[in-house]
Order: structure tokens, then sequence, then C-alpha cells
């Protein structure tokens, strides 16, 4: 018990010993090395006593990643026939990732109706909204749902804005070209989110 009360609540420095593995294993924010647990970053020790964890809350949010659940906001980077890359560039919550994670959208997770042919649900330069599935970069990702898909899409002939006119179905106001996309129901509401 005074060794608990020892390790816990300890301001910790990036390398410093934190515990020995047979006391608790590391977790977020710490490793291991010749079973000796040490700090990965500046901050205070926590434990998680039901997994005999130990992890450091760094004192102020060092880095902020994406995980499986999160809602990402992402630009559409390349477009191929099954797949399409999509640069992660924040979070609904505002977070934003400066260096971008790699998002890949596979044709199955395109919409909840069958795909013929993934240019009818995004194109290059497209900013959408979508739900990760995965934990780890390259993010898997998906646009399955009424809240994600297209954020806002730009003309393929003119390069305007184009505007909603159909439930699947964009318009441009300059120049009348008629495209489809898998549209988000918040396509055109961009206020609050950090792109």
């Amino acid at each position: 018990m005074q060794r608990l009360q020892e390790i816990l609540g300890k301001k910790v420095m990036p390398g410093d010993e934190v515990c020995t593995v047979e006391e608790f294993l590391p977790g977020l924010g710490t490793f291991e090395k010749g079973g000796i647990v040490r700090a990965a970053w500046a901050g205070m020790t926590e434990v998680d006593m039901i997994t005999r964890t130990v992890f450091v809350k760094p004192f102020r949010d060092i880095f902020k990643i994406p995980s499986r659940e999160t809602v990402i906001v992402g630009i559409v980077t390349v477009v191929k026939d099954e797949f399409a890359i999509i640069k992660v560039v924040g979070d609904i919550k505002g977070h934003t990732y400066p260096t971008g994670f790699t998002g890949l959208l596979h044709i199955s997770q395109a919409s909840d109706r069958h795909v013929k042919d993934l240019y009818e649900v995004i194109r290059v330069g497209d900013i959408v909204k979508a739900k990760v599935l995965s934990d780890s970069p390259p993010y898997n990702l998906t646009l399955k749902g009424p809240k994600f898909g297209v954020l806002l899409s730009f003309c393929g002939n003119c390069g305007s804005i184009m505007k909603k006119s159909g439930p699947d179905t964009l318009k441009c106001p300059r120049c009348g070209r008629v495209e489809k996309r898998k549209l988000s129901i918040d396509y055109g509401r961009l206020k609050g989110l950090l792109l």
C-alpha cells in the first residue's frame, strides 16, 4: 500500500523511473526497458488497479490521434475504382491533426446502398465527415449513415462550390454541372469545424 502511494500522483519527466513491471504493467505514456517502467512524457502518474496498469497523464494534451468510433473530417486525395484515400485533418470535437493521418475508404463502406462506382460517392477535393473503424493508421473509414458523407464539394468543371439539388446530387451555381455524391445531412454546414 505504501508503494502504491509512492507511485500514484508522482510528477515525472520523460525517462524517469515509475515502477517495475512486477508492480504494474506499462500503459499509455509509459514504456518498459529492462524490467523498469519509465515515463514517455512529462506528467502525473495514475494507476488502474483493475488491470494493474500505470500510465502518465500529460500536464497538457501533447497530441490527439483518431481512434475507433471517432468522427473525423478529411479531404479526399485519391479516388480509385474500389477505394479512396482521405487525409484526416481533424475531428468534430475540434481537435486538429496538423500533419494529417491517412484514411482508407473501401467501396463497401462508401454508402448504405450498393455502389457500382466510387466516383458517384466522392471525388478528389471533397471535404467529408466519416467514422473511424480501426485503431491505427492507415485508418479504415466509413460513410455509412445519414450524418456521414460529403460536407463540401467543388465543381469538377469550374471549381465553384457545389449546391445541394437533391438527396444525392449537387449542382454548380456557375456552370450548371450536375454531379452525384453521398451527401452528409450536414452538407454545407462547416461552421465550427477546424479544417
